[in-house]
């Protein structure tokens, strides 16, 4: 929906749209991976997001019907 949502923004008001854009993005970033000085490891974060994306990726590229 994020993503739906920036690439509406670029498409109806670029000329305000780069910097706001980069600000969303930034927020959701800070919102989704913790600071490394307040809490916790990036770097175990994103490996642990990736790890689930690879569980899910393979999940549905086994399922019958899934892309192979």
């Amino acid at each position: 929906m994020l993503l739906s949502a920036l690439r509406d923004w670029a498409r109806d008001s670029p000329t305000t749209a780069v910097s706001g854009i980069a600000r969303s993005i930034i927020r959701f970033v800070e919102n989704v991976i913790p600071d490394p000085d307040h809490h916790g490891d990036t770097h175990a974060t994103l490996k642990a997001m990736h790890d689930e994306h690879l569980v899910l990726t393979h999940a549905m590229h086994s399922t019958p019907g899934g892309h192979h």
